[in-house]
């Protein structure tokens, strides 16, 4: 089996080099990737689940982690084809009035679980990242739209960057290739 060295890879080199091997493997072939990082082990594996592969993880010498990848083909569902993804980059709507745009922000995204169609993905960016962490008034709507299917992603970068890693309630820390690949393949993009 070939092992894939990916350690002290920064973020988001590990997933482009699973993203690659993927693209020339066909169904069912086996391969393995080594990461020194819990955020880069979770890119990775949630990467390789979203194309059909099996993933299995095991803990190596010190903080590194073995990924093994099986791949496999998953059609597209109709979900992906026409839910659109709904990209977050305040946690203020709209400019002027900060208050108000705090308000109308949070009547924005509580509203979203009153919809007929829940987005396939919701990203937080930049100061919207404030919305996913705890002591966010929306938290309770996050938590119903995950609970229906909707993928919240969180900016890795802005949660560390305002000391929110580690406050992060629902969802899961993302990176910026799957941030734009969800962009890129969304068939709509809903920006508040």
């Amino acid at each position: 089996m070939e092992i894939i060295d990916c350690r002290g890879l920064a973020c988001p080199g590990p997933v482009i080099q699973v993203k690659k091997k993927m693209e020339v493997q066909p169904p069912g072939s086996i391969f393995a990737i080594e990461v020194d990082s819990e955020a880069s082990r979770e890119n990775v594996r949630r990467f390789a689940k979203s194309r059909g592969a099996a993933v299995s993880v095991e803990e190596i010498e010190g903080d590194a982690f073995r990924l093994t990848v099986t791949t496999d083909n998953v059609p597209t569902t109709q979900k992906e084809l026409l839910s659109p993804v709904v990209f977050v980059t305040s946690d203020v709507l709209g400019s002027g009035d900060d208050k108000l745009g705090g308000i109308l922000m949070e009547g924005f995204v509580n509203t979203l679980s009153d919809q007929d169609t829940v987005p396939d993905k919701i990203i937080f960016m930049n100061t919207g990242i404030r919305l996913a962490v705890e002591g966010s008034p929306v938290l309770g709507t996050l938590t119903v739209l995950s609970e229906k299917g909707c993928e919240i992603m969180s900016c890795g970068t802005c949660l560390e960057y305002f000391s929110l890693k580690e406050k992060l309630a629902v969802g899961v820390v993302s990176n910026m290739y799957d941030i734009q690949e969800a962009l890129l393949k969304a068939p709509s993009i809903i920006k508040p």
